[in-house]
């Protein structure tokens, strides 16, 4: 009978320790942010907010956003993860947060910043996972999420997703004709 509890409190160690080496890391280790810029006037009617973390392939994702908006009359607001808790959802038409899976969820800036507000159908949430089809729970929010492995063979497709969301938002007509726009992750539920 001594045998088996000290077998369950080992089995319960190792998975209690297991768990904490997955999630520590999103917990104590963030990503590190890109760096804020503006583009275009902050005056303009229309505004995005572009919230991300730093990597080659998410930088390359923001700096497709900027070109495709950089001549067109829309104030675009880029902000590191870190950051958004600052910012105000409803001052914009459209948010893009760019995040990475960690412990099988999303990054702690962008629960928090769906969670301060009720209606998310201006937000679009691209989450980055290994094999990319990683989505997050809906949990009763109404944002576009869309997932991608941090592959540059993604860029153009995962980068023009986004625009087209974006521009819809805007009610702009879908213009980034560079990217394909083919088999996307998109989680309705």
């Amino acid at each position: 009978m001594i045998k088996r509890f000290y077998l369950l409190c080992f089995v319960i160690l190792i998975a209690t320790l297991f768990q904490l080496q997955c999630s520590v890391p999103h917990r104590v280790l963030p990503h590190k942010d890109i760096q804020a810029e503006d583009l275009n006037e902050s005056s303009l009617d229309k505004k995005v907010l572009v919230a991300s973390r730093s990597s080659d392939f998410k930088q390359a994702v923001v700096d497709k956003i900027k070109l495709a908006f950089q001549d067109k009359p829309v104030y675009v607001r880029i902000i590191g993860l870190g950051e958004i808790e600052n910012e105000k959802a409803e001052q914009y038409q459209a948010i893009v947060m760019i995040n990475t899976c960690m412990s099988w969820d999303m990054d702690r800036s962008v629960h928090g910043f769906l969670d301060r507000y009720e209606d998310h159908s201006n937000m679009i949430v691209l989450t980055t996972s290994g094999d990319g089809n990683w989505l997050p729970k809906m949990k009763g929010r109404n944002f576009d999420a869309i997932s991608s492995a941090s592959k540059n063979v993604d860029l153009d497709k995962v980068a023009g997703e986004i625009i087209d969301k974006i521009n819809r938002l805007l009610g702009n007509k879908k213009n980034y004709n560079k990217c394909s726009s083919m088999n996307f992750n998109k989680n309705s539920a």
